[in-house]
């Protein structure tokens, strides 16, 4: 798993995943000359994000829960018209280096935080090479160089239309 910050272009450099919910949120909230709440904040439903959503909710900022598609959701805080300003959250760390590529190619900004379940995978990754098992990584240090996205979608979503058949 991963823990998880994203925004879009315009509250770039501004997020901070050592911070807390309430200082990204008001970070981000005058970074965007919005009232906190008037701010987004999408998060994973799940019970791992109980504390979290309360967090959020305390600040006034408004949560979109979402079941799935943390990807998508990562995307839509590039969209100025998606109301998606902020996510935050725990989801799989392979969904956030795909992220973390796609606002890259977007112009927004993503941080990310290995978060182990149990110590098996602590020594997958040590075995991987990750020398520094709580370090926060940059969109740049998880997108290096030159980066292009690309997605396809199998079901609807706010992303991508589903496959049809004709």
């Amino acid at each position: 798993y991963m823990d998880k910050i994203a925004c879009g272009p315009a509250a770039k450099g501004i997020i901070d995943i050592d911070k807390s919910p309430e200082e990204n949120i008001r970070a981000v909230s005058a970074a965007l000359n919005k009232s906190v709440n008037d701010l987004t904040v999408v998060i994973l439903d799940r019970p791992r994000h109980e504390d979290l959503i309360v967090s959020v909710r305390k600040t006034g900022a408004r949560s979109h829960l979402i079941g799935d598609g943390d990807v998508s959701a990562g995307i839509a805080t590039c969209w100025e018209d998606s109301g998606i300003d902020l996510l935050i959250g725990t989801g799989g760390a392979p969904e956030g280096v795909i992220t973390a590529a796609a606002l890259k190619c977007l112009g927004g900004d993503f941080q990310g935080r290995l978060n182990f379940r149990n110590e098996e995978e602590r020594e997958r990754a040590t075995r991987m090479g990750v020398s520094d098992l709580s370090k926060a990584y940059t969109l740049e240090e998880m997108a290096k160089g030159h980066v292009m996205f690309c997605a396809t979608g199998v079901t609807d979503g706010p992303l991508l239309k589903g496959i049809r058949t004709l």
